[in-house]
């Protein structure tokens, strides 16, 4: 079972054109200004679809929602593959590709963290949490087979490299069909709080102000690190390095990424805490590292590259320990919509900066772009660094009322992992 889990992962993030998009389409001839017009009409798309999709997936079942997504990541990769007929191609298939990374959102690691709750080692918190990092683990892997296998694939040819993007679809899509169904949670009249857990009830239930707490500065957080992360693509390509070495650099970045996934999950709880609490000051410090990356200087490959490794590194860690610091907090039963709020925000916010930083990236050139990320990271580090310490607070209170470390009651009746 595991292994067809993990293999609907990696195919779900295997995207082999996630580090040369930008550069096809200016190989194609289109515009900075086009690209970021589609770049904001997918980021639209995915902030129309995030939460319902997610909602429905809570109600009906996951299955069915990752196959969909599937599918639309197929239809994606055909459309780009005609990209050059003219811009309705592009447009929708900015838009499929908006369905493409929508429908999984949320649901995927709602749907692992649940099956992983109801398997052999539920009792095991540790090895709950090692399932979810393996999963998360596989995306990165995927990220980094991209890099390495997009870039060669490109070298010959932008059409192959889409052919090859709409195969890894087509086994996806079978993969999802045969993916088992979710447990299904307790309802809400069947599991009531009993005992001295019903005290948390009437202190105004406290995982709601976790989720927004974190949830609210994580999606400004990775927002500014996913919009630095695209224009990594056009800032190496600034200073003349080929699509190929581009794709190694970003694949190297990936590595790191993956393995500080891997390394965050194997460690005990109070030392993943200490890890987040650094790893998020890696993103402001490599997006510094990227601004101080100035064409025509010696160091300027050296600390683009650097920067784009450190934040993929730190991103690897902090994102996987955020993602379930969420899910742990949410109801059970409204795990996938909750993240995909925390998604939507973090969408609007990308809907809004990519553009405007393509203004300035034309006017003050890509450089320039970093330098003014690295104050917004350091603004959502700061107001995160803030959440966290409220969260833990929190959580050693509620260890004080109930007597209890491990698991706390949401109004549902549902048990929360106290992570």
């Amino acid at each position: 079972m595991w292994a067809r889990i993990y293999a609907f992962g990696f195919l779900s993030s295997l995207y082999l054109d996630q580090f040369l998009w930008f550069v096809y389409l200016l190989h194609l001839g289109y515009s900075p200004a086009f690209i970021g017009l589609q770049y904001a009409v997918m980021q639209a798309g995915r902030l129309v679809l995030d939460v319902p999709s997610s909602m429905f997936a809570d109600r009906y079942g996951s299955r069915g929602v990752l196959a969909a997504g599937a599918a639309a990541k197929l239809l994606a990769a055909a459309l780009f593959f005609l990209a050059a007929r003219g811009a309705a191609y592009v447009l929708s298939g900015a838009l499929l590709t908006a369905v493409a990374l929508t429908l999984p959102s949320g649901v995927d690691l709602s749907y692992v963290r649940s099956l992983a709750e109801h398997g052999k080692d539920a009792v095991d918190e540790s090895a709950v949490t090692r399932r979810f990092a393996d999963y998360v683990g596989m995306q990165r892997l995927a990220s980094l087979g991209s890099g390495v296998a997009g870039g060669l694939i490109a070298g010959a040819s932008f059409a192959w490299l889409y052919a090859a993007e709409g195969i890894g679809s087509l086994f996806m899509l079978i993969c999802a069909w045969t993916l088992p169904q979710a447990p299904v949670h307790p309802s809400r009249e069947s599991a009531r709080p009993v005992g001295p857990l019903a005290a948390v009830r009437e202190l105004g239930r406290p995982t709601r102000a976790v989720v927004s707490g974190i949830g609210l500065a994580a999606a400004m957080l990775w927002a500014l690190s996913s919009v630095g992360t695209e224009y990594s693509q056009a800032l190496l390509a600034g200073l003349t390095l080929r699509p190929f070495t581009i794709s190694i650099v970003f694949a190297a970045a990936g590595l790191v990424m993956w393995l500080a996934t891997l390394v965050a999950a194997r460690l005990g709880q109070a030392a993943r805490d200490r890890l987040l609490g650094l790893a998020i000051w890696g993103y402001p410090l490599a997006a510094a590292l990227r601004g101080a990356a100035w064409p025509g200087t010696a160091w300027a490959v050296p600390l683009a590259a650097g920067g784009l490794t450190l934040g993929r590194g730190a991103s690897g860690a902090a994102s996987m320990l955020l993602e379930q610091r969420l899910l742990d907090a949410a109801p059970r039963r409204h795990r996938a919509t909750t993240l995909s709020a925390v998604n939507t925000v973090q969408m609007g916010l990308q809907l809004l900066l990519f553009p405007l930083l393509g203004i300035l990236s034309a006017r003050r050139r890509v450089p320039a772009i970093f330098l003014v990320l690295t104050v917004g990271l350091t603004s959502a580090c700061l107001a995160l660094t803030a959440a966290l310490r409220r969260a833990t607070a929190g959580r050693r209170s509620l260890v004080a009322l109930t007597g209890r470390g491990d698991t706390m009651t949401e109004g549902n009746g549902a048990d929360i992992e106290n992570e």
